[in-house]
């Protein structure tokens, strides 16, 4: 019997004898748990699990069985044991029994897909945990039951907040066309890491391994030429690093310290069509506070829309002294007073002439009336509008352009 088997059974036996189970529970297993540290949080995911006891410790072995239908959830909808712990490298095999109807093994996260559910027992899945954390899986058609599981990998149950994995950053579509990527590895706490250059990937050696990785802040990365694949070069999508020309030697190699948490895609230039990118996530979040390629943040970049917006500033302090003077030519208000004419204009010195001249007064006065129309007045409402579209251009651009909270169409 192996000890997947064993432990199966044993669980089988505690739940059918109580007070046995305690004492077993005391002097076997349990102690093995505690030995690891206490039990990882889940995060209510057992909640509805009715054969969750604990987590059944299997470290230090290669191989690991689970039995895909076991006793639980009112009928053969469970995983045995629904929760264990494993060592860093462990192969997990999901073995099916053949009751319950069809089942599948299906990560939370994605990890891992044993693909459609199907029923025949003796049907195996098998996945090989590398990385520390806590994986929670289920059976996709009996989930609502209660068929749920975890794998924890290693003694302290990960370092995401509910005790797996960091969240996985958002790289858009940048991976959309990577062969080998994979999700992102952690290799933080480490001083150097180490990513080849040439990996197979991409229909060929055109890729970088691994595609992803998380690094502590202070981590030097070094990109190291395998020679395979052609002549290839490291530069970072937003001009942080740059290895130069590419070139093909085999030991070639490229380091970079990386002091800024954030994240920073780079490709090979020669090959990048054909996906040949990475990533590297500097620090626990997705995206740190140097934000998407570690550009600092508040930086200055006199995008388009930036451009637009300083002119509509200078266009909305030179307007209202444009305004001004189109209405002042536009009532005449500039024009010369009459005292300022040339002398020559003055042609008739009569006594009678005044009183024929008071028709032009007239008139001088009727044009006069338009300067009660006050241009300052209506330039004043101009600064207002225009104060107004400064302000909306200035919510847009710190909205907008640099990306500091909701877009405005979205």
């Amino acid at each position: 019997m192996s000890r997947a088997d064993s432990g199966a059974s044993r669980r089988a036996i505690l739940r059918s004898t109580a007070g046995l189970a305690t004492a077993a529970l005391a002097g076997g297993t349990a102690g093995s748990a505690a030995a690891q540290g206490s039990e990882p949080d889940y995060g209510g995911w057992f909640d509805d699990v009715s054969n969750y006891d604990e987590t059944v410790d299997k470290t230090g072995q290669d191989t690991v069985e689970i039995v895909v239908g076991a006793s639980g959830n009112n009928g053969n909808f469970a995983f045995g044991p629904a929760a264990v712990r494993v060592s860093p490298g462990t192969k997990v095999v999901w073995k099916w029994n053949g009751k319950g109807g069809a089942h599948n093994v299906v990560a939370d996260d994605g990890t891992f897909n044993s693909g459609s559910a199907v029923a025949d027992a003796g049907t195996t899945f098998e996945y090989t945990f590398e990385e520390e954390g806590t994986y929670k899986y289920y059976c996709v058609p009996h989930k609502a039951l209660g068929m749920k599981g975890a794998v924890v990998v290693g003694g302290s149950g990960g370092g995401g907040s509910s005790g797996g994995p960091p969240p996985e950053p958002d790289y858009g579509d940048w991976f959309s066309d990577v062969s080998n990527y994979d999700g992102t590895v952690d290799e933080t706490g480490q001083d150097t890491v180490e990513v080849t250059v040439g990996a197979s990937g991409n229909n060929g050696n055109f890729a970088f391994g691994p595609a992803a990785v998380r690094v502590s802040p202070g981590t030097k990365v070094v990109w190291k030429w395998n020679g395979k694949g052609g002549a290839h070069n490291v530069v970072a999508e937003d001009g942080t690093f740059d290895s130069g020309s590419a070139v093909a030697d085999a030991g070639t190699t490229f380091e970079y310290t990386f002091d800024e948490t954030g994240v920073y895609k780079y490709a090979c230039i020669p090959h990048k069509a054909l996906g040949m990118k990475g990533a590297i996530v500097v620090g626990s979040g997705g995206g740190g506070g140097g934000g998407e390629g570690g550009e600092p943040a508040g930086e200055l970049v006199w995008t388009p829309g930036l451009l637009m917006f300083a002119g509509s500033v200078v266009l909305g302090m030179l307007s209202p002294i444009l305004f001004s003077v189109f209405l002042r030519f536009k009532t005449g208000s500039w024009e010369r007073p009459r005292e300022f004419e040339p002398e020559g204009a003055v042609v008739d010195e009569k006594p009678a002439a005044p009183v024929a001249e008071e028709a032009p007064e007239e008139v001088a006065e009727v044009e006069i009336g338009h300067d009660e129309y006050d241009p300052f007045g209506t330039a004043s409402l101009i600064v207002v509008y225009f104060l107004i579209l400064v302000v909306l251009w200035i919510f847009m651009y710190f909205v907008e352009f640099l990306g500091r909270g909701p877009t405005v169409i979205g």
